[in-house]
């Protein structure tokens, strides 16, 4: 009979994450739409599939995207949310789309969806991805969770037929012309859908593993940066209301503002827990014991708040403290080991000193620092609201305004 393994120090849990004999059990309820993608995937399989996409993640890309893209696909963003004609003066704006839109233009076009200029339809695109990203981890729902799945179904049929099949068909023929001589290489996009496509014959991708891939990227890359900019966020103006100037700082030191969000990003992990099978009788280092098909359960919040490892305050905010080696400031958020989320250096950057050539700070820094710059604080007439259709720890909506009569102190310019 299958017994469960709960697992809660930081020491276990990355033990568990690494090990071989344990796959990805956090998406089995939402299966149907996760079946065949490179997180679900164990073993040699999963190893293929990664060596195909980690040539499209590559640490000058991603300096790229925070320099030059990133920010100008918040400020698109925020004129779209914010009072007509992109007034941001004394308006009232629900952070949460904002910056799930803006990274979700980037994300679609990492995926390989060719999104056009029209508004609309780009809203039209975003509301697919929450249902997508709703009955993915349908895990978590505390609603109907048949019925999720069954909406998520239905959203990823729309997305096949509005946005992947005319990029699909461009991209092939592409191919095609590439591969006669019609046209160089180096004109092909540099996305996950030419990937998958270029090599599907040579290692068997089924059309349907292409599709539920390509629709996995833009949720998955969208949603998780969101929800961590926004604790983050949280964070930042709470230290400047026991601290005041806080925010001025974290604009003129991006260093420190990063601190601040691995930080956050240790004390929120997207996922509250991380789930593995065992498809073999195994062993931790640690001594824990499991037999195959045993379920292991990773409290990640428990494991990153491990006071043995963060110091006796580890249930804190302390963007100051200090760690040993080995032990990354953001805990085990980014997991551990070869299922570490491909995204992790263009999310959260790399502490300093440890970037090669450009400094990598993180798409989350980056977009922090640009809301803080221009006058961003936390509305006193709409306050935050968690959300509760989940149990993943999220904000529902998370208001700020823009007022720039006023400096980062509340002081008049």
């Amino acid at each position: 009979m299958a017994e469960t393994l709960r697992l809660e120090s930081w020491a276990t849990a990355r033990e568990a994450l690494r090990h071989r004999d344990l796959r990805q059990g956090l998406y089995d309820e939402g299966r149907a739409l996760m079946d065949g993608v490179i997180v679900n995937l164990h073993g040699a399989s999963h190893t293929e599939r990664r060596r195909l996409e980690n040539r499209l993640f590559r640490r000058d890309t991603f300096a790229y995207w925070e320099r030059e893209l990133i920010p100008t696909l918040l400020e698109e963003s925020l004129a779209t949310h914010s009072l007509p004609q992109g007034r941001r003066d004394v308006s009232d704006v629900d952070i949460v789309p904002v910056v799930r839109h803006a990274m979700l233009r980037l994300a679609a076009s990492v995926a390989g969806l060719d999104i056009g200029s029209d508004t609309a339809d780009f809203l039209r695109l975003a509301g697919l991805m929450a249902r997508l990203a709703a009955a993915s981890t349908v895990v978590h729902a505390t609603g109907d969770k048949t019925a999720i799945v069954s909406n998520g179904l239905a959203a990823l049929d729309e997305v096949r037929s509005t946005y992947l099949a005319p990029s699909w068909a461009r991209r092939e023929a592409l191919i095609s012309d590439v591969r006669s001589g019609r046209r160089p290489e180096n004109d092909l996009p540099r996305d996950i859908l030419t990937v998958l496509l270029a090599a599907r014959e040579e290692h068997g991708l089924p059309t349907d593993v292409i599709e539920r891939e390509v629709a996995y990227f833009p949720w998955v890359g969208s949603h998780s940066t969101s929800i961590a900019l926004v604790h983050a966020l949280h964070h930042c103006f709470d230290h400047d209301e026991e601290q005041p100037g806080t925010l001025r700082t974290l604009v003129d030191e991006p260093d420190t503002l990063q601190r601040f969000v691995h930080e956050s990003l240790r004390l929120h992990p997207a996922s509250p827990q991380a789930v593995r099978r065992a498809v073999a009788d195994g062993q931790l280092p640690t001594g824990h014991r499991f037999a195959a098909g045993d379920s292991v359960v990773i409290d990640m919040v428990a494991a990153n708040r491990d006071a043995s490892v963060f110091g006796d305050d580890a249930d804190a905010f302390n963007p100051s403290r200090t760690f040993a080696d080995g032990v990354t400031p953001w805990g085990l958020t980014f997991g551990s080991g070869f299922h570490a989320c491909l995204g992790q250096e263009l999310a959260g950057g790399l502490p300093p000193g440890q970037s090669d050539g450009d400094r990598l700070l993180g798409a989350i820094t980056v977009m922090i620092s640009k809301l803080l710059d221009a006058g961003a604080r936390r509305s006193s007439l709409h306050p935050p609201v968690r959300d509760e259709r989940t149990t993943r720890p999220t904000w529902r909506t998370y208001h700020v305004v823009f007022d720039p009569q006023f400096d980062q102190q509340g002081e008049p310019r």
